[in-house]
């Protein structure tokens, strides 16, 4: 859902679509302590696209995540601004080019191998356990996305595609340039993916995902590792679950990180979604995480999210 806009005579070639979601709940965190703020992610985004002929289209993309509690703009002081993704291309037959700052290769797809699409704090197995030692672009502003780079997705063909992204810039000091790349299978019922990658830091990760829909039961799971370039190696495994029961979702999700041989984390969760209308939604979330040296801690959550 979104709001399109078009330009005068123009209207017909090119046209900027407006779009968003917006989330807020109360939550306990591991620490115990109550708050009223994001559970998922609250954005706002601006992507349009102009026919420049023979099947090919300019397109654009910017997106600017925000706390809705306080109206601050996430992570500020610490993330650039527009940190969900700046990027102009273009697109035709071949798939899409990109340039600037998006989400990399591998995190780009591998949401749809998490019960909440790695979208819940509370809940999420992967929030909490992918990518343990690695991060998209060290100095690029983290949280899987990478600055300076190219961003190629393919056609699909027979049910395949390809997603690569890659920075042709090295950073002062770096190890090497941040590259990574996956392989996705999608025949509308059956999701699977490989991905590897390896960053500016010499950090490297490799992430195998399967996902499969019976009637109203998606099955998932995830195995993700991750090496820092000190050698530190965490093998992470997460599953999942969601039923669809008309206007409800209900999900499941566990998750386990072993991480140089130590069971660092480990995460069961449940939650439900009804769905208000197509665009506006309850939920709430429980979770049990262990961790090694602080021991179980119960987190929940209840929150709504109205996206437009």
């Amino acid at each position: 859902m979104g709001l399109l806009l078009g330009g005068g005579a123009a209207m017909a070639q090119s046209n900027v679509m407006i779009s968003g979601s917006l989330d807020v709940g109360v939550f306990r965190d591991k620490a115990s302590v109550t708050h009223l703020g994001t559970i998922k992610r609250s954005h706002i985004q601006f992507d349009g696209s102009e026919d420049l002929g023979n099947g090919l289209a300019a397109t654009f993309k910017l997106r600017q995540r925000l706390e809705l509690d306080t109206g601050a703009l996430e992570g500020a002081g610490s993330k650039p601004a527009w940190h969900g993704e700046t990027t102009v291309g273009l697109k035709g037959g071949f798939g899409a080019v990109r340039l600037g700052r998006a989400v990399d290769a591998i995190q780009s797809q591998d949401w749809a191998f998490d019960a909440w699409d790695n979208f819940s704090r509370v809940a999420s197995p992967a929030w909490d356990l992918w990518h343990w030692n690695y991060s998209a672009d060290p100095v690029g502003g983290g949280s899987g996305r990478v600055a300076n780079a190219v961003f190629f997705d393919s056609a699909k063909f027979s049910n395949l595609s390809l997603h690569v992204s890659f920075s042709p810039e090295k950073p002062e000091g770096a190890d090497g340039r941040t590259r990574a790349a996956s392989l996705v299978y999608n025949d509308g019922t059956t999701r699977a993916m490989l991905g590897a990658g390896k960053n500016s830091a010499g950090a490297k990760e490799t992430s195998i995902g399967l996902r499969s829909r019976l009637a109203g039961v998606t099955l998932m799971g995830m195995y993700n590792v991750s090496e820092s370039a000190a050698g530190s190696k965490a093998k992470v495994t997460t599953l999942g679950a969601t039923y669809a029961l008309g206007a409800t979702t209900l999900k499941a999700g566990w998750g386990s990180a072993d991480v140089d041989g130590i069971k660092k984390q480990r995460v069961v969760s449940v939650g439900a979604n009804y769905a208000l209308s197509k665009r506006t939604g309850v939920y709430v979330d429980v979770a049990s995480k262990r961790y090694v040296a602080d021991g179980t801690k119960q987190v929940y959550g209840v929150g709504l999210t109205h996206s437009f």
